[in-house]
Parts: C-alpha cells; sequence; structure tokens
C-alpha cells in the first residue's frame, strides 16, 4: 500500500530587525531564526541529504549596519498549525528586536523569495552636520552623469541602472532621503555606495529598509 507524501504548509512572515540587531550578518540572523523555530516545537519540515537543516528561506540580504521593517521570511511546516499560534510561538522565541509583523499561508507553488524580489526602497536619516544644498548639488552631478560606476569585490560596477527612485526632503534636524534600488539576483543596488559618493559616511546615517518589491 502507497503511502501518499506530506504536504508542505509553507509560511510566510514579515518582520522588523532594529536597532541592537544591525550588525548581525545574514548567515548569523538565519541561523538565529533556526534556533528561535527549534525552540517552537512546531512540525518543522527538513532540507534532505546527510546533513539536513530546516527548511528556511529569506528574501534578500539586508547589509550589515541597516535596520528594516520589511523583511519577509519563508519556513516550511509538516502539517498544518493556526498561524496565530505559529506567530505567538516564534515570536517569544525571538529577541525583542526581530518583531513578527505579518504572518500568512502561502502556496506551495509560489516562487522562492530570491526569485522574485525586485528592488528595496530605503528611508536614510541624515544629520544637519551634511548641509541640504551641499548634499543637493552632489546628487544632481552624480544623477547627471552617463555612468556612475563604484568598486565592488574588485570589480567596477555602474550602479546609476540600479537607481529607480531618488528624492529627498527636510525634517527637523534631518534630510530624509528616499531611495529605491534592484534587489534582483543580478542587480543588486547598494544605498552606502552611492552615500559615499556623496561623501557620507554610511556610518553617521540612518539606512533602514521600508519596503521589498516583488515581481507580479
Amino acid at each position: 500500500m502507497s503511502v501518499n507524501p506530506i504536504t508542505p504548509f509553507r509560511v510566510r512572515i514579515k518582520f522588523a530587525k532594529l536597532e541592537n540587531l544591525r550588525f548581525i550578518g545574514h548567515l548569523d540572523l538565519q541561523r538565529l531564526f533556526e534556533r528561535a523555530l527549534n525552540r517552537t516545537g512546531l512540525p518543522l519540515r527538513y532540507t534532505q541529504g546527510f546533513s539536513p537543516k530546516i527548511r528556511i528561506n529569506i528574501a534578500s540580504a539586508l547589509p550589515l549596519g541597516f535596520i528594516s521593517r520589511a523583511e519577509v521570511l519563508d519556513f516550511w511546516l509538516n502539517a498544518p498549525v493556526d498561524l496565530q499560534e505559529i506567530l505567538e510561538n516564534l515570536q517569544s522565541a525571538l529577541p525583542k528586536d526581530l518583531q513578527i509583523l505579518d504572518i500568512q499561508e502561502i502556496p506551495n507553488n509560489a516562487p522562492s523569495l530570491q526569485a522574485s524580489v525586485k528592488s528595496s526602497e530605503y528611508s536614510i536619516i541624515i544629520p544637519n552636520t551634511y548641509a541640504q544644498d551641499d548634499i543637493n548639488t552632489k546628487l544632481r552631478n552624480i544623477l547627471d552623469l552617463e555612468t556612475i560606476p563604484v568598486e565592488r569585490r574588485g570589480k567596477i560596477i555602474d550602479i546609476k541602472p540600479m537607481i529607480t527612485t531618488l528624492y529627498f526632503y527636510e525634517e527637523g534636524d534631518s534630510t530624509i532621503l528616499h531611495l529605491q534600488m534592484d534587489s534582483s539576483a543580478t542587480n543588486n543596488g547598494r544605498p552606502d555606495e552611492l552615500l559615499k559618493l556623496l561623501g557620507i559616511d554610511p556610518a553617521d546615517v540612518i539606512i533602514e529598509r521600508t519596503n521589498l518589491v516583488f515581481e507580479e
């Protein structure tokens, strides 16, 4: 008698990664979630092979030093579980600076997060130690260039085609720079590279990813 294979239950969470965890790297973040999921007692689904791991998928690596309220992660269970129960069990196993903002069931045939993420939106808070007029002039000069070359891992990359939206405005004692850049597997824009071209030290500002845009 044949046995029907287990149908995976795919769960997607949107979560915030806040200030105290801004210097936790992508691999450490994944391990943190694996440990937290292990503590939940949920019927977790594992990968195949000699060294099975919890099946987990994070949309797009957040650069070191950034914060976010837009991170997305998928994981799979071997049986359906009430989403509110999953949320409560997982949140209680996570540090306070990883906050679950939304949870939903996702069809198993939906594309992977990495394959479907298109771009990222960022809000960058620049203190008034950097003059707005100076930022404005440098931005105009850079955007007027045919290419915006930066060095990345020993190669020269043109980041101009990766910039989808860029504008800024004053708010209190700070300048807020809104930026949307490609985040696909082939084109991955980095706001910190643009900031350096503007003469702004990324360590002096707060860079927050505010949204991940996915292919329809």
